[in-house]
Order: structure tokens, then sequence, then C-alpha cells
């Protein structure tokens, strides 16, 4: 068999990520997931504790506008 023709395609393995972003302390299975995209510990679990980028107003908003869209009557002509 030749040397230059790969055999199998290269798989990329994703690592579970088990530390916590702030502290680097081993969470295990009981990691919290936060809105940032970031695995906390207990301690730091909420957006005030790790200073979260995570626009919580802002996407509450965008929320109400989309499921709440503004209903108006149709204008009657005067006779």
């Amino acid at each position: 068999m030749p040397k230059d023709i790969p055999t199998s395609p290269q798989k990329t393995v994703k690592k579970i990520i088990n530390r916590c972003a702030e502290c680097n302390k081993k969470v295990g299975l009981l990691g919290f997931r936060c809105s940032c995209n970031g695995t906390f510990c207990a301690i730091h679990r909420y957006s005030e504790s790790h200073s979260c980028p995570f626009d919580y107003k802002g996407f509450a908003k965008d929320q109400l506008t989309k499921s709440n869209p503004v209903i108006a009557p149709k204008k009657v002509d005067n006779l």
C-alpha cells in the first residue's frame, strides 16, 4: 500500500471543559453554564460574581418586542 494515500480522515475531538473560567477550579459534572458560554463553579455561577458581558436587559427587551407586535387599527376615512 502506498504511503502517500491517506487511509482515514482526521477526527476532531471536542474536549469537555470542566474548570471554572474565573478561578480555574475543577467543577466536574456540576459546572454551571452561563449565557456568556462560560462554565463556572458554585461561587462564580452568578453573573455579578464573574462580571458577565452578556446583556440580559437587551436580550429581554428583544424577546418582548418579538413576542408582542404592535397592533394598530386601520384608520377610518371621513365621508
